[in-house]
């Protein structure tokens, strides 16, 4: 419950309400139910009953409402399936929306119970001319007035939308993971693993780590031209990369991650990119980011700012664009050349410290594409189900 009201706080946060945009969705759902039944009301023959105008228009207001809102809901659904909110933060609007749309019918039905007098019986039908054409004609008037609570089977429909997240289209999430003595007691190993708890099935993960060769060893590569060269994961010592095919299954992985005492940084990465080139390369991904953690002190610094980047590389960049590269970066103010570069080419950059919630924040905006938060389907839900059992509890007074 917690993080239901957590999440609408998040809506009224991102939301621009002071903006003209924000209002385009309230004011264009009362727009739209004004003018459905002004054309009903042109186009809809009156019909043979005994009803009145009074009543029509009411009718079509609450019914029109209840279309709308329907519309609004599967709006809501689609987005939320197709990951529209992670780019445009509307949920507020569209919930203000939904709650308009249904408030519109529990006005309309509270306008239209109180012509259900003896006094007042005669505003919404024919008058009649016998004792007996009153009773049937209050009769007709009440069962038109409860047929109309039949249009809200209609909004549920919109939740059929939710019906595409059945089949979700695959992500790739690529971590290369600092594992060096500087990541002695970092917080970052929990973050992901709360992260990884929060993604869902459809996401698969390349964990990479900088292990893989003794420290010192000659097969360690000296500059950034040389790692570049190399063309098969299986010729790169350093960098440890595995491969899961779902969040939960890596969120294990995590656990075996040990402590090293130097820094191929440049090098896991190229290796990583080798392996989804020769290992992946036959699956098609919905989205794909690269995700850098580390402090920036790479084995290499000396020939990062000169020569080739990793983006020079075709294949890389079909890949990895600087846009879909972030760099979560912990080094404490430290200007190392890996940092400066991936700043230069226009990726992203996160500055953490040892916090596990500066690491949850920085994973949060970066993978929020990546995973649907229910909590707005919760919200829409609850919205709908309230104002609708509003609406369908309201009925006449008995006449006597």
């Amino acid at each position: 419950m917690e993080e239901l009201f957590k999440a609408f706080g998040k809506y009224i946060k991102v939301a621009e309400i002071n903006s003209f945009e924000f209002w385009i969705y309230p004011i264009g759902t009362i727009l739209a139910i004004w003018l459905l039944t002004a054309i009903g009301l042109r186009i809809i023959p009156k019909g043979k009953d005994n009803l009145k105008t009074i009543f029509r228009i009411h009718n079509l207001w609450i019914k029109n409402s209840i279309l709308v809102a329907s519309v609004i809901i599967g709006l809501i659904c689609y987005w939320w399936v197709t990951n529209y909110f992670s780019s445009e933060p509307i949920q507020l609007n569209l919930l203000l929306s939904l709650f308009i749309a249904l408030l519109i019918p529990i006005i309309n039905f509270n306008q239209l119970k109180r012509f259900f007098t003896i006094e007042d019986i005669k505003e919404i039908v024919s008058h009649p001319r016998t004792p007996i054409q009153q009773e049937n004609r209050i009769t007709g008037a009440k069962k038109s007035y409860r047929k109309i609570k039949l249009s809200y089977m209609i909004f549920p429909l919109g939740f059929l939308f939710l019906l595409l997240s059945l089949n979700p289209k695959k992500n790739l999430i690529t971590i290369i993971y600092d594992n060096s003595s500087s990541m002695e007691n970092n917080k970052a190993i929990e973050a992901i693993s709360e992260t990884f708890s929060n993604l869902g099935d459809n996401n698969e993960i390349v964990l990479t780590t900088l292990g893989g060769l003794a420290f010192n060893s000659s097969a360690i590569k000296k500059t950034m031209n040389e790692i570049l060269a190399v063309k098969l994961y299986s010729q790169l010592q350093a960098g440890d990369v595995v491969y899961y095919n779902d969040p939960i299954s890596a969120k294990t992985g995590l656990n075996q991650i040990i402590e090293i005492n130097y820094s191929p940084i440049s090098e896991s990465i190229w290796k990583a990119f080798l392996f989804i080139k020769s290992d992946l390369s036959n699956k098609n991904y919905d989205k794909k980011v690269l995700i850098i953690i580390t402090d920036g002190d790479d084995n290499i610094n000396d020939s990062i700012m000169s020569g080739k980047f990793f983006f020079d590389d075709g294949d890389f960049l079909n890949i990895f664009m600087p846009e879909n590269t972030i760099v979560i970066d912990y080094s404490d103010g430290s200007s190392y050349p890996l940092l400066q570069k991936f700043q230069e080419v226009g990726c992203e950059i996160f500055v953490a410290s040892n916090s596990k919630q500066d690491y949850l924040d920085a994973l949060d905006m970066t993978l929020n594409s990546f995973k649907r938060n229910w909590n707005l389907i919760f919200w829409t839900i609850i919205i709908a189900v309230i104002l609708a059992a509003i609406g369908l509890s309201i009925e006449p007074k008995r006449m006597s």
